[in-house]
């Protein structure tokens, strides 16, 4: 089972190039790819979008992409038209202090070099095939390292959700304990609220059939053996694996459902206390079943 959230980088070197790609991942309902591109790595934004399309599911993927130079590999020349103008202010310069001073000024060599930018890297050719080569497989180191976070994530997730599985199974255990003690509970709620509406008493057959529908409708045992079906089936799709993000949020509704109905329909507080407890471990199933691919 993966999670959403994840990162991984891969680099590969093509002659003197150096092509780097970073892929972090966070929470998102459906596939979202942004793109960092460097320069010429821009031509090659359908390749990447495609790759990313058959290999992640769902998330927002940000992708950061470098290509480096390596600087020996690199040589230098005269760039003429920084040439042309360097030459032409140094000129200025040096008529304007020999007008100042009095004294013809020289300009040498270093006066020239010392022009900025003057001297221009000289790229070493690499055909778009190598570097598109070199951007994919870089790509797909990344990607690795992305899958291998995204699993280890997902592992620590599963391992507190089922801890809070164990939590909600201890806290159901005993509100099935407590179920006959609400039952009688709320059966003699209900015969003092007859007791005071009814300004004329039923007959003793009569009245026990209106306690029996009332408690009847106040009974949690419905609910709690839903309950209970639906935490084995939250494990068994634990356990299962794979993209089960939307069934795992489908039976947290339901648990959700069961669960404030238990709290509806009886006030003893030792059973308000479980269900407490067992919203709160829901909620936060919830909350961390979002970040699930």
């Amino acid at each position: 089972m993966l999670s959403m959230t994840g990162f991984g980088n891969g680099e590969k070197q093509i002659g003197p190039l150096t092509v780097t790609v970073e892929l972090r991942s966070v929470n998102h309902r459906f596939l979202d790819v942004g793109l960092k591109l460097y320069g010429s790595l821009a031509a090659y934004e359908m390749d990447i979008r495609q790759y990313l399309k058959e290999n992640v599911a769902r998330g927002r993927v940000t992708v950061s992409t470098q290509m480096v130079m390596d600087k020996d590999a690199a040589t230098a020349s005269l760039d003429p038209e920084r040439l042309s103008q360097g030459l032409s202010m140094l000129k200025a310069a040096a008529k304007g202090i020999a007008k100042e001073t009095g004294q013809e000024q020289t300009i040498t060599l270093d006066n020239l070099l010392a022009v900025p930018d003057i001297l221009r890297p000289q790229e070493v050719e690499v055909s778009p095939e190598d570097v598109k080569s070199a951007l994919m497989d870089a790509l797909k180191d990344a990607h690795a390292g992305l899958m291998s976070t995204k699993k280890e994530e997902g592992a620590a997730l599963v391992a507190e959700m089922k801890t809070r599985l164990d939590t909600l199974s201890t806290n159901l255990a005993d509100v099935e304990k407590l179920a006959p003690q609400a039952a009688a509970h709320i059966q003699a709620k209900l015969e003092e609220r007859l007791a005071k509406i009814l300004a004329e008493p039923l007959e003793p057959q009569r009245q026990a059939q209106e306690i029996a529908l009332l408690a009847d409708k106040a009974n949690i045992n419905e609910e709690t053996e839903r309950l209970a079906i639906h935490i084995q089936h939250f494990h068994a799709a634990l356990e299962g694996g794979g993209q089960v993000a939307k069934r795992l949020n489908f039976l947290l509704q339901e648990m959700h459902r069961e669960v404030n109905t238990m709290g509806s329909k009886t006030n003893l507080m030792e059973i308000t206390t479980s269900v407490i407890t067992m919203k709160d471990e829901v909620e936060s199933m919830r909350e961390q079943i979002m970040n699930l691919e």
